[in-house]
């Protein structure tokens, strides 16, 4: 299954791979349950045009080539539409003299994938300074893409503390996520050099900006792994990062490649959270713990789905969070 998955992900096709992919094709029992891991490794389009590019759709059962190709359709679609949405934020930073560089899937689908719809993707994930981060956050609202529900109002208040991007903003069912930096390592990061020395590249005559592939390369490895400790493997990132680096630095762990996401697992869930903590400022951190332990009630409603009254009766359940810290630090 993994050898299989590994060459269904690769980009461009390699026609030395060709005998062993339709090896390994014909030996899969249930396309069914094979379509639906290959979907939630995020590969869909790039298996479908794997197995194309081999000749190998007769070697599958129709139904099941026919939702890979229209997985496929879907993604070209979604990403023409993505594109187009980037597109109107490009155009109001820019008037507001807002530099910003592409990461992960836009900036790869439309350089190394080749514009193709082959790098599936769900939102937009662009790079700003951190002293223009909130100006431009501020400017997208003022054009109508709001933020999701905070947590709590302390939240609100270390926006900058938390992680490596400000609460994504949506508009019409688009998602946008502002980075101000490219680890969690270092609360202070700066990246002005690598956007003032960001490529410059041109989409559909429209200008944009990436990180030389070195650098894309280093954050899309400290990525990889650390949706790994949080319990996410997927072939989909880590064929992003053997198409710039061939001897791939990173690998799926066994236990990934029949069940990619895992981050609802109780152990994910605890280390997710003490790296959240961890790459808070220390003198944020109370704040940030107290906040989640005791979000506000509307989100609270939302989180449970249920009234006011019985939301209030989830809190007690919460403070169990503190039993993971204490657990984590013991």
């Amino acid at each position: 299954m993994r050898e299989l998955l590994l060459l269904l992900c690769q980009y461009p096709f390699d026609e030395k791979n060709r005998e062993t992919l339709s090896k390994l094709v014909r030996e899969v029992q249930d396309w069914h349950e094979m379509v639906k891991l290959i979907n939630a490794h995020g590969i869909i389009a790039l298996a479908a045009y794997n197995i194309k590019e081999a000749g190998l759709e007769k070697e599958i059962p129709a139904e099941s080539m026919a939702i890979l190709e229209n997985g496929y359709l879907k993604s070209v679609m979604r990403n023409t539409w993505l594109t187009e949405r980037w597109k109107d934020v490009n155009t109001i930073l820019s008037n507001s003299g807002i530099k910003h560089v592409l990461l992960k899937g836009m900036a790869l689908e439309h350089t190394l994938y080749g514009s193709k719809g082959l790098r599936q993707m769900t939102d937009n994930d662009i790079l700003i300074k951190k002293e223009d981060a909130i100006k431009a956050w501020n400017i997208l609202k003022q054009n109508g893409y709001l933020p999701d529900i905070v947590k709590s109002f302390l939240h609100k208040k270390m926006v900058f503390e938390i992680g490596e991007h400000l609460p994504a903003l949506y508009k019409e069912g688009y998602a946008v996520e502002i980075h101000y930096k490219l680890s969690t390592k270092n609360s202070y990061e700066d990246t002005s050099g690598e956007i003032d020395n960001a490529v410059e590249y041109f989409i559909e005559n429209t200008k944009a900006f990436m990180l030389s592939e070195k650098v894309h390369l280093q954050y899309l490895i400290h990525h990889f792994r650390k949706h790994a400790r949080s319990g996410i493997v997927q072939f989909r990132s880590y064929a992003d990062i053997l198409l710039l680096d061939e001897k791939c630095p990173v690998s799926i762990p066994a236990e990934f490649v029949s069940n990619p996401i895992q981050d609802k697992k109780l152990i994910y869930l605890r280390a997710a959270f003490k790296e959240t903590i961890i790459s808070i400022p220390r003198g944020h951190r109370l704040r940030f713990i107290v906040g989640d332990i005791f979000p506000s009630l509307r989100w609270m409603k939302r989180r449970y789905k249920c009234g006011a009254m019985k939301a209030i009766l989830y809190y007690p359940q919460r403070v169990g969070k503190l039993l993971w810290l204490i657990q984590s630090y013991g």
